[in-house]
């Protein structure tokens, strides 16, 4: 198979320059833009909101966050804008609860864990003993 019939991620033929225009300093200042605009602009319910309002493609979001991976901060942040947003909706009943919560917790939320350990009437003080793990 030749060079020109294999594909990368961004649909380039492999070897193509064009697959390579992005610098680092280009890409920040991309996902600042995207950052930026997810904050003010309330449309902005998910991750693929933040980039494709920026005209961006997914495959290009990920690609730059493979290829320069401190852009994966930035990702969080949109990510954490998007959260706070439907949360804030959510209690003050504009959006579904069920649904938000639903959101959130695909958008990496997690829910409270709380373990609760017992001595089941053992005194927690004193010297263990076999009889204590008949």
């Amino acid at each position: 198979m030749a060079n020109k019939d294999k594909k990368n991620k961004t649909s380039f033929d492999v070897g193509n320059k064009a697959a390579e225009k992005w610098t680092l300093i280009e890409a920040e200042n991309k996902f600042i833009e995207i950052r930026a605009n997810a904050e003010i602009n309330t449309e902005v319910l998910c991750l693929q909101d933040a980039y494709l309002k920026m005209e961006m493609y997914g495959s290009t979001f990920h690609y730059l966050i493979e290829k320069f991976p401190v852009l994966e901060i930035y990702k969080k942040d949109i990510t954490d804008i998007v959260v706070s947003r439907i949360n804030k909706n959510a209690l003050q009943n504009e959006f579904n609860a069920t649904a938000s919560i639903w959101r959130m917790k695909q958008l990496g939320e997690k829910d409270k864990t709380e373990t609760d350990i017992t001595t089941n009437g053992k005194e927690i003080n004193r010297k263990l003993t076999y009889e204590d793990f008949e």
